[in-house]
């Protein structure tokens, strides 16, 4: 059986299929054929009752019906359907003359076979009413009971539940649910059906991937969202202000900027929005480990190394004492001891690493740290160690100066609110890569690293906005 895929990043997936023209409706018919084929290896004909929710695995459940042809079939409707992609395989239910009947006109009495359609990979916590009085009377029936994806009522990611459906099969897609494993008394006889998913597809960034790690909170404060120490600066200024500029643009809600005191005076007047810190002498060095440490305890993330040469081993001293860190250009040199991203060109993983860059060398290089790699490129490559994502975004016009220092600060801010380093830096490559399209659509190749900075919001609203 194939390694588990959690929910989150099975929605993650689902989006980014529709982002590369698989669409989801395609999807859910794939899904409902499969549930049926099940089905009908198993039974010739009988009683069908089809118990449907509000989502997408109602969805998956009114396609199914539609290939059980000789059965008798009745569809029940715990809920008005929400989704869209659900209603309109309903509305074909309904024109082709199907039985359907709301939860509370409804008589169950016998089903040779239910189908569990009412909950999905989404739901946490305990059922209500009706779900909860539909649970009891599918439990309750001598039914042969298929589930959906997951039996109702079961975080799919733990396997906890207080009330769920107890199948006899449970049909889930792609991959296996972390779940289903874990309370097998409930799932029944697992079978992991293929929907069409393009084994590439698992290995491309995409939107899905930016909603894994990006988020806003209603209840947010100041701080909530991240907050970031940016780290650089000589022999080149610009750098480390390009990052800090990106971290606020990628939705940091604090941004300090730690550099030199030779390079303070032109760094601190840049911006109003980024709080200026001044590190002791002329350029970074071990001396002033203690300084930028004491500042990261104030900081979820630092990112460090931009418009620095060769200050691995500064980095190596300053991620002994932080939990999270970003390194680039001068920093790329440390092996670092806690989580981290790592974001170097070809040349500068060769320099590095002393090997060719490659998937399996980034997946080596990754392996060696606890954290992630994001190799930069025509198509960047993320791992690590155990997964693998090309990144497709991003254009010719991106070889211009800066652009690698915009990622860094993309990636900080992301990681500043996502624990796992390697969502962190799909995410980054991909909406920072977009943010270069954009400026492509709109200006051609003649921008800089600042057009795609400011161009980081629009990325993100567009992502944001994909249904």
């Amino acid at each position: 059986m194939r390694e588990p895929i959690t929910s989150r990043e099975m929605g993650a997936l689902d989006l980014n299929c529709e982002y590369f023209g698989l669409s989801r409706l395609q999807l859910m018919e794939n899904a409902g054929k499969a549930v049926a084929d099940e089905i009908l290896k198993r039974f010739s004909g009988g009683k069908v009752v089809l118990f449907a929710g509000s989502g997408n695995n109602a969805g998956d459940g009114f396609v199914a019906v539609r290939f059980l042809k000789g059965f008798d079939v009745d569809v029940v409707l715990a809920r008005d359907v929400k989704s869209e992609l659900a209603r309109r395989n309903l509305d074909i239910l309904v024109k082709a003359g199907f039985s359907v009947f709301p939860w509370q006109d409804y008589d169950f009495d016998y089903a040779d076979i239910v189908i569990d359609g009412l909950l999905g990979t989404g739901f946490r916590g305990e059922l209500r009413r009706p779900y909860s009085d539909i649970v009891r009377a599918i439990n309750e029936s001598e039914s042969f009971v298929v589930s959906i994806d997951v039996p109702s009522g079961m975080n799919a990611d733990s396997g906890e539940y207080r009330e769920a459906v107890k199948a006899d099969l449970t049909v889930t897609f792609h991959r296996p649910k972390p779940g289903l494993s874990r309370s097998p008394e409930i799932a029944g006889e697992v079978v992991v059906a293929d929907i069409g998913i393009p084994e590439e597809f698992e290995k491309l960034a995409g939107p899905g991937d930016f909603r894994l790690a990006y988020r806003r909170f209603e209840d947010g404060h100041k701080g909530s969202h991240g907050k970031v120490l940016v780290v650089g600066g000589y022999p080149y200024v610009g750098a480390p202000f390009l990052a800090a500029y990106s971290t606020y643009k990628a939705g940091a809600d604090i941004v300090t900027l730690a550099v030199p005191e030779s390079v303070y005076p032109q760094v601190s007047s840049f911006s109003p929005e980024i709080i200026p810190r001044k590190l002791r002498g002329d350029e970074i060095t071990e001396k002033n480990v203690e300084e930028i440490t004491e500042l990261a305890r104030k900081h979820d993330v630092v990112v460090f190394g931009m418009g620095t040469v060769d200050k691995g081993d500064v980095a190596e001293e300053i991620s002994k004492g932080v939990e999270k860190i970003v390194l680039d250009a001068g920093g790329l040199t440390a092996t670092p001891h806690c989580r981290s991203i790592l974001t170097p060109h070809r040349q500068e993983f060769e320099r590095v690493f002393g090997y060719e860059a490659s998937e399996e060398s980034v997946l080596v290089a990754a392996n060696s740290i606890d954290g992630a790699v994001l190799l930069k490129g025509k198509r960047d490559i993320v791992s690590d160690g155990r997964r693998v994502k090309y990144n497709d975004t991003g254009n010719a016009g991106m070889t211009v100066g800066g652009t690698g220092d915009v990622l860094a600060g993309v990636a900080g801010a992301l990681f500043a609110i996502c624990d796992d380093p390697f969502h962190a830096a799909c995410a980054a490559a991909f909406i920072t890569g977009l943010a270069g399209d954009m400026c492509l659509e709109e200006k051609g190749y003649n921008f800089t690293a600042l057009d795609v900075a400011e161009k980081i919001p629009y990325a993100v609203k567009k992502v944001m906005e994909l249904k």
